[in-house]
This record gives C-alpha cells, structure tokens and sequence, in this order.
C-alpha cells in the first residue's frame, strides 16, 4: 500500500509544487507589506511556509486517494498495486478462436460474460457494436469508470484491447477505480473469448 501511496505523491508533485509557490509568494508578500526592511526574513519564511502547505498537501490527496483504492480494490477482490495509480489502465491479448468466428459473436459473448460477472456493476452500454463494446461502471465506484473493449479477428486469431478510464476525463486520479475494474474484468473476457486465451498486457 505504500508503494501505491508513494506513487500518488510522485503523480501530485506538480501540483503540490505550484501550490507551495503560490502560497510561498503570498506569504512573503504580505509579510514585506508589513515590513519592507525585512524582505530577506520574508522570503526565507515564505519559502519555507509554502514547502509546508506543498507537502501538507501531497500528503493529504496521497492518503485520501490511497484509502479509496484500498477499499475499491478490496471491493473486487484485488491486493493493491502501485500501477492502480495510473488514471488509465490498457491491456491488450490476443487468442485462438475458430475460424469464421466474427467480432461481433466474441463482443456479444464478452458482453453476456461481463454482465454475469460479479465483478462490478454495469450501469450503462454505451456502445455494442461490431468489435466494439463500451460500458460504464459507476454504481459501486466512488468515481464512476468507462470499459472500453475492442476485438479484431484476423483467420484464426482475435485481438482484444481492453481500457479503463475514468468518466470524467479530466482525473488524473481516480481511487485506483479504472485499474480495479480493469483488473477485474479481464479474466472474464479472456474467457468469453476462448477459455485458454493468453497474452501480454500494456499499462
């Protein structure tokens, strides 16, 4: 769990970074306003006011992000990892299917698969077409996560590319939700798509 908590402060240090130099910048200034000769003084403790607020506050997001993923990923059945601190999580495998088996028979069966799944809630389809599936999770989520599954099938072989990201696209920290569903997930559709699939998986 720490290396996962490390990982978010490694994520936030740019925005921790800007908020001590603001806050530093404030502080200095108003204490030059109150006392022009001692802007050397000023400068040293705005400096080191605005390191304070920075790390108080990596370290604040760091702990409260940590203990979403934890219980997310408790909620799956998952051990935390350090990648669940990515926003966005791909995999991509690819496995033997029969020939003439088409896109869409393998994203209807990854579909019926996912919905028998207790792995989370699926809350809305956006998309089911030809080799193409789009879910949303959000229900059971405390930040809501968008599945995205795409299969190509070329003879004897399909490729699946699996992505998980959240809904709100503007998080670059979501609780470890879209590694959580991800992760979760993926057995099931391995299984949809040929029982014995195997392959290799991209962050």
């Amino acid at each position: 769990m720490f290396r996962y908590w490390f990982a978010i402060v490694r994520r936030t240090a740019v925005a921790a970074a800007s908020a001590a130099v603001v806050s530093g910048a404030a502080m200095a200034g108003v204490l030059i306003s109150e006392d022009s000769n001692a802007w050397s003084i000023a400068l040293r403790r705005g400096a080191l006011g605005g390191l304070l607020v920075g790390v108080v506050l990596a370290g604040v997001i760091a702990t409260s992000n940590t203990l979403h993923a934890r219980r997310t990923a408790s909620r799956h059945g998952l051990t935390l990892s350090p990648d669940a601190a990515a926003g966005t999580r791909t995999t991509v495998f690819r496995a033997s299917v029969p020939v003439g088996t088409t896109a869409y028979q393998l994203t209807d069966s990854v579909l019926h698969a996912l919905k028998q799944a207790p792995f989370t809630r699926i809350d809305e389809v956006q998309e089911f077409t030809h080799g193409k599936l789009s879910l949303v999770c959000a229900s059971s989520l405390a930040n809501p996560v968008k599945l995205s599954i795409s299969i190509e099938t070329d003879q004897n072989t399909a490729t699946v590319t699996m992505e998980a990201r959240p809904v709100s696209t503007w998080k670059r920290l979501d609780g470890g939700a879209s590694w959580s569903v991800l992760t979760a997930a993926e057995p099931h559709v391995r299984g949809a798509v040929h029982p014995d699939a195997g392959g290799t998986s991209t962050a």
